[in-house]
């Protein structure tokens, strides 16, 4: 304590606590009352902003009205002169609170791997939930909610061992004259990184309820998982991957989280602001459910959740999302004619040799005190669709792979059907079979090592020394037409690597197709730590698409002094060689070699291409089913709301995916397109598969790839184990999303009253819930893990990897011309 304290008024300044460039915060000590303060200055230039002193006085009361005991309570505020003709600093006394920040905590335990109890986590963000949502009431937005603007109160600690949470800086944006959320604001994110700000504050909208919503999202998230979803090393980088990049499962870093707290997290930072919680009250009660499900002697036991939404907002929810957009006008809802039954039909999935097929549809539940929900349905082929031929007996997960070679993958096997699970949630799905996978570089940690010589031996088969495999970042652009942020990173992970010669240096290259003119991509020079080299290509400025043209991948031995502009030709120098095999299949009428399946999955497929899109099967299937999870919920908690056009609406759009813009209209006729007509040209699921033979469903067609790499020559063990094990999760989402397709045709077919009553809720809620597996996955009844969408978006990248193969002689690799 300072033996000469600044004094302003009754207060004495003791502690500068922060600064920067608007304002400081003090630690001061009430010389009347007696205690300890904290007093915040914010410095004005009555020039540049003469309008300062009539805003502070007037928002300063709007904020000292906020009574909340987890708000930071403000006791006075007065105007003062401060150094400098015609400035003025506006100070406001708050009551002092003794301990660190969430940001504090976070660095302390989650960013350690030492991630809090999730009770603990839920207990701690209900408290801040409902601070937000008590300042919302009272008309107070915060613009900027981040774990250094919550601060942990260590004295009252009745609650929680990590101190009680209390929200601070509401009052920052609005004092310091800024539209809150304006992205030309001080206060949007000035002062620091926007790695808690929202897309749409982003884009220049001014914040609202659902922005908080989503920044609380973005901050669970961080202690949930030890890290924020989006991190870059620039300001652009952070912002783009707010707006359109994809964000990874918290669960695929943390398997211990509970599905249901995975399941909130998710819905909060969903793009679309219409698709988060309509209020942070209902976020609050969704972790209340969390809380009460959880087991008394395992406060870390993962619990499901439904959890039942207040009230929806009326207002439209026809805005895109991010991703997508639409200029169709808002139609009119389809009035369904009396007695009319919903055309059903059969999706067909591709057979592949040892593996059957058939749906595998959610078994229906019976609410408590409501009607029974949908019952598998009986299907009958569309007008004008024949019939599929019979279904193979359905495969049981895990049984198929038990016979198969171990996967170098590190895949573990799936549940057999005897294994009994230790929790009852998803999250077994997530520890059992994505524990390992991880998004960017961190998915270099799983891939197994194979040995490699110091001195290499020579051999006449070359050994295979380690991996090499494609990432796709996530930085996806908003131009449909565009592949950026899709295959555009390579990690290279080598064991046993001698360092390299005196002068020399080990240098990594992709190479193009023997066919094309040479154009080898240099990725960088390796270093070699303790015989291993672990090395990331972050790729292009422009995140372009490499595997799309690029099938090789060498290692060379090449001048240190200078770093080479291309490989050296000289067969000495090629240290390590790998490629996807181009041999064309002679039994597959298409002829498609290894490298075309994985291309065509991947990055680059010509149907794709045929309907104006960009990219591979895969991205557009992950993309659309996540749209399809968030009309599926937002459908549901509008229920409350009354309001029938707008359930309507979103329902429309879930066919207007599933069936694809060729097909809709069987299905819904005379209702008008919702969707970006690109981007549905394209349906999940298939039909009639000679009727759709140059436009399949995604699922069917990439179901054809996945059953020609299992029959393959070229295709190594592990590449057709995956394959298979693929195409099991494959037929499961089928399953869901047919029986998807019944609910939702059956509910548009219902009058106003039945679809807002007993007869529609449990019928939207199935359609929800069977999104969500789609997305994620589920275990059933028998304890089963069955995949879904996300971890089929992770083992197809994996099917794009390198086994790179040592050259031991000049002449024990391919020629590289």
């Amino acid at each position: 304590m300072s033996t000469n304290p600044i004094r302003i008024d009754k207060y004495e300044l003791q502690e500068l606590l922060k600064r920067d460039g608007t304002r400081e915060v003090w630690k001061a000590f009430d010389t009347q009352l007696r205690r300890y303060v904290a007093i915040k200055f914010l410095y004005a230039n009555l020039q540049a902003d003469p309008d300062f002193v009539a805003r502070f006085q007037r928002e300063t009361q709007a904020i000292a009205a906020l009574h909340h005991p987890n708000i930071v309570q403000y006791y006075d505020f007065s105007i003062s002169q401060a150094s400098g003709p015609g400035n003025i600093a506006g100070y406001l006394v708050m009551n002092y609170v003794d301990g660190g920040t969430l940001a504090d905590y976070i660095q302390n335990t989650s960013r350690q791997g030492k991630f809090p109890p999730a009770a603990d986590i839920v207990r701690l963000f209900t408290s801040i939930g409902m601070a937000v949502d008590y300042a919302h009431q009272h008309g107070m937005i915060h613009g900027q909610l981040k774990p250094t603007n919550i601060l942990l109160d260590k004295r009252n600690m009745s609650r929680s061992a990590t101190g009680e949470p209390v929200v601070t800086d509401f009052d920052i944006l609005k004092l310091l004259g800024v539209a809150v959320g304006s992205t030309g604001s001080t206060g949007g994110w000035r002062s620091g990184v926007p790695l808690y700000t929202s897309p749409e504050q982003l884009m220049g909208s001014p914040a609202d309820a659902r922005s908080d919503i989503y920044s609380l999202g973005i901050m669970l998230y961080e202690i949930c998982a030890g890290t924020p979803p989006f991190v870059g090393n620039n300001l652009a980088t952070i912002m783009m991957q707010h707006i359109n990049t994809i964000p990874t499962l918290p669960a695929l870093i943390n398997p211990a989280l509970p599905a249901a707290l995975t399941t909130i997290i998710m819905r909060s930072i969903a793009k679309d602001p219409w698709a988060r919680f309509p209020t942070v009250s209902s976020m609050v009660e969704a972790l209340g459910q969390v809380v009460g499900q959880m087991g008394k002697e395992d406060s870390t036991q993962s619990m499901s959740v439904n959890a039942s939404q207040p009230e929806h907002s009326t207002k439209s929810m026809d805005l895109p999302t991010i991703l997508t957009s639409t200029g169709q006008p808002a139609p009119q809802p389809l009035q369904p004619q009396s007695g009319t039954a919903p055309a059903a039909f059969t999706p067909v999935l591709p057979g592949i040799s040892g593996v059957s097929f058939s749906p595998i549809p959610r078994q229906a539940e019976t609410p408590a005190g409501g009607s029974q929900g949908a019952a598998p349905y009986s299907m009958t082929p569309a007008p004008g669709a024949a019939r599929a031929s019979q279904p193979y007996p359905a495969v049981q997960p895990g049984g198929a792979m038990q016979s198969l070679p171990a996967t170098s993958y590190a895949q573990p096997p799936a549940a057999s059907p005897s294994r009994k699970p230790g929790r009852r949630t998803l999250r077994i799905a997530l520890t059992a079979l994505l524990i390992l996978v991880l998004i960017g570089s961190a998915l270099s940690a799983y891939f197994a090592f194979f040995s490699k010589r110091a001195t290499p031996p020579v051999v006449s088969t070359p050994s295979i020394a380690g991996h090499a495999y494609f990432v796709s970042s996530g930085l996806l652009s908003a131009d449909i037409k565009s592949n950026q942020g899709i295959t555009d990173e390579l990690q290279i992970k080598l064991g046993n690597v001698s360092p390299p010669p005196l002068g020399k240096g080990y240098y990594a290259w992709l190479l193009n197709n023997k066919t094309l003119a040479w154009q080898p991509i240099p990725l960088g020079q390796l270093t070699v730590n303790n015989g291993v080299i672990d090395f990331s290509y972050a790729g292009d400025q422009l995140h372009s698409n490499l595997l799309a043209t690029n099938s090789r991948f060498i290692i060379t031995e090449e001048d240190a002094g200078s770093p080479p502009l291309n490989p050296s030709l000289n067969p000495g120098t090629l240290l390590y060689y790998a490629e996807f095999s181009q041999v064309p299949d002679p039994t597959n009428p298409k002829h498609f070699s290894l490298y075309d399946h994985v291309r065509h999955l991947l990055s680059d497929d010509p149907k794709v291409k045929a309907v104006g899109l960009t990219g591979g099967l895969d991205i557009w299937l992950y993309r659309n089913a996540q749209s399809i999870l968030e009309w599926a919920g937002s459908a549901r908690d509008l229920q409350k709301s009354g309001n029938v056009a707008l359930i309507r609406r979103q329902l429309a759009r879930i066919i207007d995916y599933l069936d694809g813009t060729y097909y809709n209209q069987h299905d819904l006729p005379g209702v008008n397109l919702l969707v970006d007509p690109t981007v549905a040209k394209l349906g999940l699921l298939t039909f009639d598969t000679a009727l759709q033979v140059n436009n399949p469903g995604y699922l069917y067609h990439i179901g054809t790839h996945l059953r020609d790499i299992a029959a393959l020559p070229q295709a190594d063990t592990q590449q057709k184990a995956l394959a298979i094990q693929i195409s099991q999760a494959i037929n499961a989402v089928n399953g869901w999303y047919q029986t998807m397709h019944a609910d939702i045709l059956q509910l548009y077919q219902m009058s106003d009253a039945q679809l807002l009553g007993s007869q529609g809720r449990p019928l939207l809620n199935e359609v929800a819930t069977l999104a969500n597996d789609a997305f994620v996955g589920q275990i059933n009844s028998q304890g089963q893990v069955i995949d879904g969408i996300v971890e089929i978006h992770y083992a197809i990248q994996r099917l794009a990897t390198f086994d790179i193969k040592a050259c031991p002689t000049s002449n024990s690799c391919p020629s590289l011309v």
